[in-house]
């Protein structure tokens, strides 16, 4: 689809979405999703609609984001290429298959605004208070993923290494697996909050081993 077609068509998503309160927009990939999200952002504002638009990597985030602000709607953009899709979720973050405009046109445009540290709030909301001890691990997803597993004492890897728990999520971090396993939550982060596992601790030397002598 040709880009003023998707830019026509993203306009008019925001009109609908405008009509359903204040709408929260992200996007991640390149500068196509960032035109789009403001494409949207356009359309939202002019139906009256306050707009937010927010720094995080992944549309989870946004999704939690609503949630906790309590937002009529979440749009997240994202660009792989050529390619772009876009997530769509309502205030408990459920996904939104169609938005249609409620009411009559407001009076006022809506006003655009801008929150920052979205990754870093999403992390710290699953997370809870930093902790020490809980031994090594690999992430491999968003860049909330490695914050809320810094929060919880582990210590980072990018790189799987023995003794590391490896933790998978999916690219817009609504799904996580340890170790090959899924883990159950509404999203990567807060499958992972659940998620116990005891510190891996190197193996201790018995006596006598490496030192030429004899147990």
């Amino acid at each position: 689809m040709e880009r003023t077609q998707l830019g026509r068509e993203y306009y008019e998503l925001g009109l609908a979405l405008g009509g359903l309160g204040t709408v929260l927009i992200g996007s991640g990939g390149g500068s196509l999703a960032r035109a789009l999200a403001r494409a949207a952002g356009c359309g939202a504002a002019l139906a009256g609609a306050e707009v937010k638009f927010h720094d995080g990597t992944c549309a989870a985030c946004g999704a939690w984001l609503a949630r906790y602000y309590e937002f009529a709607a979440a749009l997240f953009v994202r660009q792989d290429g050529a390619r772009v899709e876009r997530f769509l979720t309502d205030g408990r973050g459920e996904p939104l298959t169609s938005a249609a405009a409620a009411g009559p046109e407001r009076p006022c445009t809506g006003e655009w605004d801008l929150l920052a540290g979205a990754d870093c709030a999403w992390a710290a909301n699953r997370a809870g208070s930093f902790r020490e001890g809980r031994g090594l691990a690999c992430a491999q997803g968003p860049a909330a993923l490695t914050m809320a597993l810094e929060r919880l004492g582990y210590e980072v890897m990018d790189r799987p290494v023995p003794g590391a728990v490896l933790f998978e999520a999916d690219r817009e971090g609504f799904a996580l697996r340890a170790d090959g396993e899924p883990l159950a939550g509404g999203d990567a982060l807060e499958g992972l909050a659940g998620f116990e596992a005891p510190p891996r601790a190197v193996p201790a030397f018995r006596p006598g081993e490496g030192q030429g002598g004899t147990a």
